[in-house]
């Protein structure tokens, strides 16, 4: 499984402690002190916490939300109304940080 096509863990943390329940294709998953990137489907993965693609939050952002990627290879993404800028190297982050705020 390709990381930056899922959210990473801190950005999935977020998306739980602000109350906003994804159903995911992926989870990322502890074992002993590590955490992996696990399918939906593996025995463990309910235990969990869900890892989005980019298309499962992008379903989820309001209207009039912006993502523009720099020339740098970050992504810069921005308010419907240009409030905030915020660089993510992960697009996947950058998508849940627009779900948040």
């Amino acid at each position: 499984m390709n990381p930056l096509n899922y959210a990473s863990l801190e950005a999935s943390k977020r998306l739980v402690d602000n109350g906003i329940a994804l159903e995911t294709e992926a989870h990322h998953i502890k074992y002993g002190t590590e955490w992996e990137l696990k399918p939906r489907h593996s025995f463990d993965a309910v235990y969990g916490i869900p890892a989005p693609s980019m298309a499962e939050v992008w379903r989820e952002l309001p209207i009039g939300s912006l993502i523009t990627k720099c020339r740098n290879g970050e992504i810069t993404h921005l308010s419907g109304f240009g409030e905030y800028s915020i660089a993510n190297v992960n697009p996947t982050d950058a998508l849940i940080d627009l779900l948040v705020r």
